[in-house]
This record gives C-alpha cells, sequence and structure tokens, in this order.
C-alpha cells in the first residue's frame, strides 16, 4: 500500500505523502511542530494544525479534516484520529478494498490537560513512531503527580527566594506547563513565542488563568517564567532575574544516567509514549504488520519477540 524513501512515506499508486519529509505536491501533516511542517502545495491536516502552520509560514492549498470525517482519495478511504501528542495531532487511517493502514505520527496514551484524547482505531498495517523505544524510558509519574512536583518546584523556588523558571519548548509541553500551573493559582509569565502559540490554544476552546506575556523584565516575587530550553544558552536571556532556578520538562529526563542538560532539575512530562505506551499501543491497533521509525531500531524486535510481525521502516532501494 506504501512505499518509503529519503523523501518519507508515500502511498504507491497515489501522489499523497504521510508526513513528507522535504517539499511535496500532495501531503498530510500529523501535527503542528516545526520539524512537521513543510510548505506543502497542497496539505490535508487538523483545523489547529493548519492553524499552527499558519502561524509559522504561508501554507499554499490547505484541506482541514475533523477527527472520523471521512476523506475520499481516489478509490482510498482517509480519517484523522486524536493522537493524543499536542493540540490537533492526528493519527491517519487509510483504507481501500477492506485493507487498512494507521500512521501514527508523534503520539501519547496518557491524558493531558490541553491536547485531546488519543482514539486508537484497529488497522492491519501500522506505521508507528517510537522514540522512547527503549525499556529505560518510562514515565512512571502520573499526571497527578507531575502536577504535585512541579508545583512544590515551584513554591521551595520561591520560599528560598529564587526565580522558578520552567524550560519547556514552544509549542505543547510550554502549553501543559502554563494550564497547570496558572490552574493552580500560580501567576505564570511566558515568552513571546510561547505566549503567541498559547493564544492558538485559547481559539480553540483552551483557556489559560493567571498567565500573560513575559516582556523580558524583572519578574515580581511569586511569579514563574516559561521559556524555550535553547534560551538557557543564548547569553543575557536571564540576566534581569534575580537567582533564577531553572527546571527542564522532558520525557528524556526518565533515563537519568543518560540524559543530561544544564538545568537544576528535570520532570518526565513527555509529549510522547513511553516504552509501555508504546507497546499497548500496538496491542490495541492489533496489526498484522509493524513497522517502526523516528526511534530506536531494537524496538521492532522486542515487538517480535512479544509474536508481532515487526521491522524498522527503511528506504528502498
Amino acid at each position: 500500500m506504501f512505499s518509503f524513501d529519503a523523501w518519507g512515506i508515500k502511498l504507491r499508486d497515489h501522489d499523497f505523502w504521510l508526513d513528507a519529509l522535504r517539499k511535496v505536491d500532495f501531503s498530510f501533516i500529523s501535527h503542528g511542530h516545526s520539524d512537521h511542517l513543510k510548505n506543502h502545495n497542497h496539505t490535508i491536516a487538523t483545523p489547529a494544525t493548519l492553524r499552527f502552520q499558519a502561524h509559522r509560514g504561508k501554507p499554499k492549498t490547505t484541506t482541514a479534516l475533523d477527527f472520523a470525517e471521512p476523506f475520499e482519495l481516489g478509490d482510498y478511504v482517509i480519517r484523522l484520529y486524536p493522537a493524543g501528542h499536542i493540540l490537533g495531532s492526528a493519527m491517519i487511517r487509510i483504507e481501500r478494498n477492506g485493507e487498512s493502514l494507521l500512521y501514527t505520527g508523534d503520539f501519547k496514551l496518557k491524558p493531558g490537560l490541553t491536547a485531546e484524547r488519543i482514539d486508537i482505531p484497529k488497522a492491519d498495517v501500522l506505521i508507528m513512531e517510537s522514540t522512547f523505544g527503549s525499556p529505560e524510558y518510562q514515565h512512571k509519574l502520573s499526571l497527578a503527580e507531575i502536577i504535585h512536583e512541579m508545583s512544590r518546584f515551584v513554591e521551595e523556588s520561591i520560599y528560598r527566594g529564587q526565580t522558578p523558571v520552567i524550560l519547556a519548548y514552544t509549542l505543547g509541553k510550554s502549553q501543559e506547563a502554563m494550564k497547570i500551573l496558572g490552574d493552580l493559582g500560580w501567576r505564570v509569565r511566558a515568552h513571546s513565542s510561547i505566549w503567541q502559540v498559547a493564544q492558538i490554544y485559547q481559539e480553540f476552546g483552551i483557556p489559560f488563568k493567571n498567565c500573560a506575556p513575559w516582556r523580558e523584565a524583572e519578574l515580581f516575587t511569586g511569579e514563574v517564567l516559561i521559556i524555550p530550553p535553547h534560551l538557557c544558552r543564548k547569553p543575557g536571556t536571564l540576566i534581569r532575574i534575580s537567582n533564577p532556578r531553572t527546571l527542564f520538562l522532558t520525557g528524556w529526563a526518565s533515563a537519568a544516567n543518560r540524559f543530561h542538560v544544564r538545568a537544576d532539575m528535570t520532570l518526565p512530562l513527555s509529549d510522547h509514549a513511553d516504552y509501555n505506551d508504546l507497546i499497548r499501543l500496538v496491542e490495541k491497533v492489533n496489526p498484522a504488520t509493524v513497522y517502526t521509525t523516528h526511534g530506536f531500531d531494537h524496538f521492532a524486535h522486542d515487538l517480535c519477540d512479544r509474536g508481532y510481525r515487526a521491522k524498522t521502516l527503511q528506504p528502498e532501494k
């Protein structure tokens, strides 16, 4: 049903791509992170993803597809399903003549506060991302425990006379942190890039309490700052912040011995499925064949050991 080469995944007898790696005529885009947003001539995605694309660039022809809405492409029928990764993220299920394929893009099973809960359909063939496809990456903290730990970090920082600074990527985890802390009553200030994206979240019905943009000025006592991690490496970013104390939100923190970051603390808040949830997704889809991408090659072998027909997706020669 599909082929795979240096440009990405394409339906065999149709010029339609799934998260094409380079600009093509016609592609599905699974979500709004910048590494997935190519300026294709024609894009199919959810309304939220297309809104993120418009924010970052100038999309050409687009087709907005709501979850579960059928779209006919020749003799194929396409439907999108929530992926749980970030707002608007989608898996795509493609069916023709009784044969079905599910491409996940990035996904997460554990529910969050700012993304649609994942909805997992059955399929004959599964193409899945496996970012955390190694047993050491198990995100054991529940959302309630993560909320507790994040709030405790803020409270302890303020008690010590320090300014709590949350390091989180611009789209996804930053808005999750804004939602968590703002709803708890903490006064949150977000970097302008994060704030602009949060306005799009609000357009789609995700409100943020007690949050405002950071004007790159000194914060008042009791305020929390959220900035992208790369800005900590930029000279002068925190120069106006008195005694900052940093917390980096990342799923890679699950394997502490293998992850190093210049932050005072880490917390495994992730927008990806961990190792156990990768396996749970396969169990729920119950495919005849599994292809893994964007992760550890040995994850496919782990699936084979569990009785699945699985392999790492490799470009065709």
